[in-house]
């Protein structure tokens, strides 16, 4: 079984340029799923899956209008 690709919080706020300060707020208010590692300098990762859920969630679908 592959091991699922997961990022750190610095690249997640580089990737979203935005601060890693907003990427811990997500983990912390349980918007955004984490890992931790015991023994890895960058602790904290990110799953792949938990990025694509918080995307899905944020993406805002078009609104139609009746005809």
């Amino acid at each position: 079984m592959a091991a699922e690709e997961q990022h750190t919080v610095a690249e997640l706020a580089d990737a979203w340029r935005c601060s890693k300060n907003l990427i811990y707020s997500l983990i912390s208010s349980g918007e955004l799923r984490s890992v931790n590692l015991t023994n890895s300098r960058a602790k904290t990762r990110v799953p792949a899956s938990a990025v694509k859920e918080y995307l899905e969630k944020q993406t805002r679908q078009p609104v139609r209008h009746a005809a």
